[in-house]
């Protein structure tokens, strides 16, 4: 049986830790585009961006003078509502979202 300062303290030390995750959270950076069909979806990184954000055409070569880290084999840096974002070209999943 718990006494009452153990029961005080594990729902403090929860509470905390519900609080911090939410601050974390909030934190995330993420966009919001409306998608015909699906309404407004909020991505994230580790999301997948619509497969006309994976062509060449909409890949950001100079990423140098936009201060972005170099893209590995198979990504690229595209601009999302304000957002560039690290993709990887084949699987179209976000791998690193910075604000513009």
């Amino acid at each position: 049986m718990m006494t009452y300062k153990k029961q005080l303290a594990a729902l403090s030390m929860g509470l905390f830790c519900s609080v911090c995750s939410f601050a974390y959270a909030a934190d995330e950076p993420s966009v919001t585009m409306d998608r015909p069909g699906a309404g407004a979806v909020e991505m994230k990184v580790g999301d997948i961006v619509p497969a006309e954000y994976q062509r060449e055409s909409l890949e950001i070569k100079d990423w140098k003078n936009r201060k972005l880290q170099a893209p590995g084999e198979h990504e690229q840096w595209v601009e999302i509502k304000g957002k560039y974002m690290l993709i990887s070209v084949p699987t179209g999943t976000i791998k690193e979202m910075v604000s513009k």
